[in-house]
């Protein structure tokens, strides 16, 4: 890894989202914009609480471990069986995470509005084609640990199963971080795209994730978790979460937004 971020690729502090900030996000152009203070410090401990009574999930087979509240396409993206299975529990999923954050406004709902307010177009949870069935958006994660990998949805288009978010041109992810942990946990996020020899040549066997190698020289950006502070990024480009330090869980609020072929932007988790 580098040992001092350039200045060519930044993070964008800023009180709002732009169209041109979107669309600089879309491009690849910035590296994060963070909206500071997007939730208060009230609503953060109301949201802990509520997700501690209600008890964390594990991912299968990843390591190191993730806790989730909620489901993931990720998961379920490779089998017609999975996908229905992803459907059938999407609306529960949606339900539970209104169930967690009643006691304060719904922050997956705020950021939709955020977003809807910086972009001309139409904002929504994803659908699916077809069946009009509502995508599941919001997972909540506890992590200490995030390898380096990238996320894109848009190579589902023309894959069995298909799903409607594989026709998306560019992708987002955003989190609100809940709860930072003591120290450590900060988001990396490096000016390096997947290219396909990458899974030939960098790609960890048995992993979601890819040898630090594949990023060697590349411009990053650090994000260091602030609570109730949102952040957009590119999960297009290779990231990572740096390890924790302490004894209190990094727990963070996200989803994936989607740009489709008619510029609606979608979300999904």
């Amino acid at each position: 890894m580098p040992e001092v971020a350039v200045d060519l690729w930044k993070v964008v502090n800023a009180d709002r989202l732009t169209p041109d900030l979107i669309i600089s996000l879309l491009k690849g152009e910035v590296g994060a914009v963070r909206i500071q203070n997007f939730l208060s410090e009230e609503a953060c401990n109301k949201c802990l609480e509520a997700i501690k009574n209600n008890g964390v999930d594990y991912y299968e087979g990843v390591y190191p471990k993730i806790g989730k509240v909620g489901i993931t396409q990720f998961e379920h993206r490779f089998s017609a069986e999975k996908k229905k299975e992803y459907f059938a529990k999407a609306k529960q999923a949606n339900h539970v995470r209104e169930s967690i954050f009643q006691a304060s406004n719904d922050p997956v709902k705020e950021v939709v509005e955020a977003v809807q307010e910086g972009w001309e177009h139409p904002v929504t949870f994803a659908v699916e084609k077809g069946t009009n069935e509502q995508y599941f958006a919001g997972l909540i994660r506890v992590m200490n640990r995030a390898l380096l990998h990238v996320d894109w949805a848009g190579g589902l288009d023309g894959l069995f199963p298909e799903w409607s978010i594989g026709e998306i041109n560019a992708q987002l992810a955003w989190n609100i971080y809940l709860q930072p942990s003591n120290s450590g946990g900060s988001t990396i996020v490096y000016r390096r795209l997947w290219r396909k020899s990458d899974e030939t040549f960098y790609k960890l066997q048995d992993s979601y994730a890819y040898s630090e190698e594949v990023v060697a020289d590349s411009d990053f950006v650090r994000i260091i978790p602030q609570q109730g502070e949102l952040v957009f990024f590119n999960p297009q480009h290779y990231h990572e979460v740096q390890m924790t330090e302490g004894d209190t869980d990094r727990i963070t609020v996200s989803s994936f937004i989607g740009l489709m072929p008619d510029q609606r932007l979608v979300f999904w988790s």
